[in-house]
């Protein structure tokens, strides 16, 4: 084992460890990662693991003792816990889940922190993702493949939960950084969305499947004006914001005061560009931009005969006959 640790060293080769029953873990001195459970850390340093105090701890004896840089001590139900030995220990907890059958969770556990460490993501990333695939592989019987499809569904659903979609550009580059760590692909849009329509969900939910991220950027009130007149909007941005934060195949929402997006798409540096409309994509206001870096541009279709103006034009002829039959009624 030693022989092998000290050749992948030489070769700038990570090496991830879980631990072997009855190995002594000297053998494991100089890896890169050792991945021991509850009970395995707790074999080792002499006493049961009953708190994540007592995890943290065991870590770092662990890393301290085989010069190890990073120890990450699998707690079951508990999530898991990253220690090294300098830095704060960090619990990533999981989320509960109806558990099936534990047979291979320790495997997955392991594969998947050989896909993050190989992918060169961060610890913090790689650990998150670990407990996911975790997470699905306990709901089945046996052991269990769990696919890429099914890991962006999950992660998909914890966005779709977040209290708020509502967030800043600033917010909204750091989310999608983390995001794009996880292979996660970006769509944006934008536009006024005064008045949603079934035209509006059609062309957002096909800008959705486009990618696994939809970011919806949103003409603020003042904005609106300055293109649509001093009659518009007719609902408020927040409202407006509001509502396309309720849909599920919208995962954020930007507010931004310009009348072109070209800000949000240099912040946001999206894979896919999407508007709907019947115009070509050369036509599509931000477009150079997306291309520039070797991203797309989509053109969605419309519903046809349905448009926020149209709406409006028939409240108010409706408003106006209701008016005109009412005076002539009064007269």
């Amino acid at each position: 084992i030693q022989a092998a640790i000290e050749a992948a060293r030489q070769g700038g080769v990570p090496v991830i460890v879980d631990p072997a029953k009855g190995v002594p873990y000297e053998r494991y001195q100089g890896a890169t990662i050792i991945k021991p459970n509850r009970i395995e850390t707790g074999h080792y340093v002499g006493h049961s693991i009953d708190s994540p105090a007592d995890a943290a701890a065991a870590g770092k004896q662990l890393c301290e003792s085989l010069q190890i840089p990073v120890a990450i001590i699998t707690l079951d139900s508990d999530g898991m816990m990253l220690t090294t030995p300098d830095e704060d220990a960090v619990l990533f907890p999981t989320a509960a889940r109806t558990v099936y059958d534990i047979t291979g969770a320790g495997d997955m556990v392991l594969s998947m922190l050989g896909l993050g460490i190989g992918c060169q993501l961060d610890y913090e990333t790689t650990i998150q993702l670990a407990n996911v695939a975790c997470g699905l592989e306990v709901e089945k019987p046996g052991v269990a493949i769990v696919t890429r499809d099914e890991i962006r569904a999950e992660l998909r659903s914890y966005s779709q939960s977040t209290p708020t979609k509502v967030v800043s550009l600033s917010e909204a580059v750091a989310e999608i950084q983390s995001q794009r760590q996880l292979g996660q692909r970006v769509v944006f849009t934008n536009g006024c969305f005064d008045l949603l329509h079934v035209g509006h969900i059609t062309y957002l939910q096909e800008a959705a499947s486009l990618g696994d991220l939809l970011v919806v950027g949103i003409n603020s009130d003042a904005s609106v004006r300055a293109l649509k007149g001093p009659e518009r909007p007719v609902i408020h941005e927040q409202d407006r914001a509001a509502m396309l934060a309720a849909l599920a195949c919208v995962d954020y929402v930007v507010v931004f005061d310009e009348s072109t997006p070209h800000a949000l798409l240099r912040g946001l540096r999206p894979d896919v560009l999407v508007k709907g409309g019947t115009y070509s994509p050369d036509e599509v206001v931000g477009g150079e931009i997306v291309r520039a870096y070797g991203g797309h541009v989509c053109v969605t279709g419309v519903v046809d005969g349905i448009s926020t103006t149209k709406i409006i034009a028939s409240v108010a002829s409706a408003s106006s006959d209701d008016r005109a039959h009412a005076h002539r009624r009064a007269g």
